[in-house]
């Protein structure tokens, strides 16, 4: 029973975040001023009796803190990193997008497990789109140029000096768009399916002459496109097929080209992730990763398909060389250069 209550509240406790970050109440909070909840609402402009119950519930869950005395709520700095700083490579704030997205989704989710199937993209609709994209560019903004390209010896100079790049799966092109800007003597294109996404992505670009966005299906590349680099960031076991996208990657690759790929980290062997990060991955498998590759008649590996999996199917694929780098992976994802 005491388990159960830990996960309904939790459930409960990511919507009250959900309505403490759209309505504004995290990012008010986030100065790490002391309030009552009368102080917060006259200078919030949010209503008194929500603010009351959202605040209590939100300190009962250990993310606010409550003086009994003086009876004022804070927001710790240190939680405001997770929960308001969207600048914060912590910032988690993508989840309360992207979860109530797939509650939505259950009925089509039940239906895909009686019948088969799965659930497309595009059911999730725009709220997913927004919680991939505040999920991801934080840590991408802070750590893609620092820390993830620099582990690639000679990567840095290679893309300073100039050099062709492609990003699969860019989304709304926040990865692509950081490289771009950091490296204007290289080139880069990103490929996405989402006809929505591309034009989120070539609207961010106006000013990044570097970077251009294009709605194609990885499969759709040709061979012999001679990028000198290509990056994915937790796309390909989205994929309908992903030994087949590692092979198109491999063949759109220049002499002595490199791909750089993150994946979600976890183990083949499910004994090894049996913790509340596997229980998180599984559920955003089942939930999304890997119902929307079932939509299409894919493989739906999922995202949990692990390490050893990944390994195995790039060579498979034809990759001489699988490379997992292991000083910038960390138990949420894993990094590999392949070539």
């Amino acid at each position: 029973m005491d388990r159960f209550v830990d996960l309904a509240s939790g459930a409960t406790t990511v919507a009250l975040l959900a309505i403490a970050d759209r309505s504004g109440l995290n990012t008010f909070m986030s100065d790490g001023l002391s309030r009552t909840d009368q102080e917060i609402a006259h200078a919030s402009g949010l209503d008194p009796r929500y603010l009351r119950e959202i605040l209590s519930g939100l300190t009962a869950a250990g993310i606010y803190e409550y003086d009994a005395t003086s009876k004022s709520f804070n927001l710790p700095a240190e939680h405001a990193l997770f929960v308001a700083d969207e600048s914060s490579p912590y910032f988690m704030g993508g989840w309360f997008d992207m979860i109530p997205s797939l509650y939505r989704q259950l009925d089509g989710l039940v239906d895909a497990t009686r019948h088969g199937g799965g659930v497309p993209f595009e059911a999730f609709g725009d709220e997913m789109i927004r919680g991939i994209t505040r999920g991801n560019e934080p840590s991408q903004n802070t750590l893609l140029v620092s820390k993830w390209l620099s582990a690639v010896p000679g990567l840095t100079e290679r893309l300073g000096a100039g050099i062709r790049v492609a990003d699969i799966g860019c989304g709304a092109g926040g990865a692509l768009l950081v490289m771009a800007r950091a490296f204007p003597a290289s080139s880069f294109v990103g490929y996405d399916v989402s006809e929505e996404e591309i034009a989120m992505a070539r609207e961010r670009a106006t000013e990044t002459p570097n970077a251009t966005f294009e709605p194609v299906a990885l499969e759709n590349l040709h061979r012999g496109e001679g990028f000198d680099l290509i990056t994915s960031f937790d796309v390909i076991h989205d994929l309908v097929d992903p030994m087949r996208g590692l092979e198109h990657i491999r063949h759109a690759l220049a002499a002595g080209g490199q791909y750089l790929m993150m994946e979600p980290a976890a183990s083949t062997a499910l004994e090894e992730n049996l913790t509340a990060r596997g229980a998180l991955l599984y559920g955003i498998s089942a939930m999304h990763c890997m119902t929307q590759s079932l939509a299409r008649e894919g493989k739906g590996v999922g995202a949990a398909w692990g390490r050893q999996a990944i390994e195995e199917t790039a060579r498979s694929a034809g990759f001489e060389s699988v490379h997992r780098l292991e000083s910038i992976s960390n138990t949420f994802s894993d990094f590999f250069l392949l070539s």
